[in-house]
């Protein structure tokens, strides 16, 4: 859990890109330089919300909600009302 702290701190350090703010040369993909940056930026926030969720999620909650489906017969038909009246 240590790397995934440093780099969450990381990433918020690298949020605020006070170095791309004057910056409004087009690059790669017809975006300007900040654009682009953000949009790698997400890319990356993505792939670290990820990671946590994989890492962190409890195994107990997946035993539970099985357990739970189960124990409410996952073999009966849900009933839907026909709307005419």
């Amino acid at each position: 859990m240590k790397i995934f702290w440093t780099v969450f701190l990381a990433l918020l350090f690298l949020h605020q890109d006070f170095w791309n703010w004057a910056s409004e040369e087009v690059i790669a993909l017809g975006m300007p330089h900040g654009l682009l940056y953000h949009a790698f930026f997400s890319l990356a926030c993505s792939c670290l919300g990820a990671w946590a969720v994989f890492r962190a999620w409890p195994e107990e909650w997946e035993q539970y909600a099985e357990q739970s489906s189960e124990d409410t017969g996952s073999g009966e038909q849900s009933t839907s009302m026909s709307g005419s009246e």
